[in-house]
């Protein structure tokens, strides 16, 4: 059958991105089957992007696609149906965003779910400017999809604004520990396990349902750039929110990306080719690339077959 055909390809194509250290590659028609539960009320108009995913040792997933545009039509299917699933199991559903290519295809969520309550979801920001004229960049940038989707002002989340980064930072870590538990979970990164089972230690985290990243050809995600102090802050797994290095405002930090419970990245471009080879390879054991440090199996990088062409390298 044309289905049969089309699974063998998919699964063809896999095998030729396939390295030693990217072992397990699933196509996109079982992916989805894993990583979303049936809505039976949902109206769906786009259904996950064709695809092939590969699953790395450390657990990190990459997904191939074959443009930007197949991209953005995965991010609109699979946070629909994240945003969907997580308010029918707690009420809620909270993700973080930045700017650019990652935000645009939001704004077709309600018509790709009409179910979907949106008083139900709560937006955060990875990164934004807190001070000078790009004050509220992000925020700015994410009104078109809060408007089309009525998402409600008082679950919009900026940090606060004004020329002291540092303060910003310090309150909105706050503001994200301070949540309701159904809307942000915590967890303690670090720490000791005792015999108990307890742990003792370490620095409590919000957790997110998502947080969805961009990144540039330098490899830097949120505003967490290579070798700049907020990534040194992040290594050190003490710190939530941060001030972003001479950017006037405030970026979460690695510890606080890899706690989420899901973590896009998306890294599309062709210029991007060198940097996702690197580090999808080589990961957290280059501090000079922030991308490569967010960690867990909850990590997928959204790539095209332009950005993807020195993986098998």
């Amino acid at each position: 059958s044309i289905e049969t055909m089309s699974t063998i390809m998919m699964l063809t194509s896999s095998l030729a991105l396939a390295t030693a250290w990217a072992p397990t590659t699933i196509p996109s028609s079982q992916r989805s089957l894993l990583l979303r539960r049936p809505r039976p009320s949902s109206r769906l108009l786009v259904t996950a992007a064709t695809s092939t995913t590969t699953t790395l040792d450390d657990g990190r997933r990459y997904s191939v696609f074959k443009d930007d545009a197949a991209v953005a039509d995965y991010i609109c299917a699979e946070v629909a149906a994240m945003a969907g699933a997580a308010i029918a199991e707690k009420g809620a559903f909270s993700l973080s965003i930045g700017s650019g290519t990652t935000v645009k295809p939001l704004e077709r969520l309600k018509e790709q779910d009409p179910t979907i309550d949106f008083s139900c979801v709560h937006v955060f920001f990875g990164n934004e400017r807190t001070a000078g004229e790009a004050a509220g960049k992000c925020l700015n940038g994410a009104q078109a999809w809060l408007k089309a989707c009525g998402v409600p002002a008082e679950n919009v989340h900026s940090p606060p604004f004004g020329e002291d980064p540092e303060a910003s930072a310090q309150q909105y870590s706050e503001l994200l520990l301070g949540m309701a538990e159904n809307v942000v979970a915590r967890t303690t990164r670090g720490g000791k396990v005792m015999g108990n089972g307890m742990v003792t230690g370490g620095t409590e985290m919000p957790v997110l349902d998502l947080c969805l990243l961009g990144s540039g050809a330098d490899g830097h995600t949120a505003s967490l750039y290579p070798g700049s102090k907020q990534v040194l802050a992040s290594y050190e797994g003490v710190k939530v929110v941060v001030p972003a290095d001479k950017k006037g405002g405030v970026t979460f930090t690695v510890d606080m990306i890899s706690c989420a419970g899901r973590v896009m990245l998306s890294a599309g471009k062709a210029e991007q080719a060198a940097m996702v080879a690197m580090g999808l390879r080589e990961g957290g054991t280059k501090m000079g690339l922030p991308a490569g440090m967010i960690s867990g199996n909850q990590v997928e990088w959204l790539l095209t077959e332009a950005s993807a062409g020195e993986l098998g390298s």
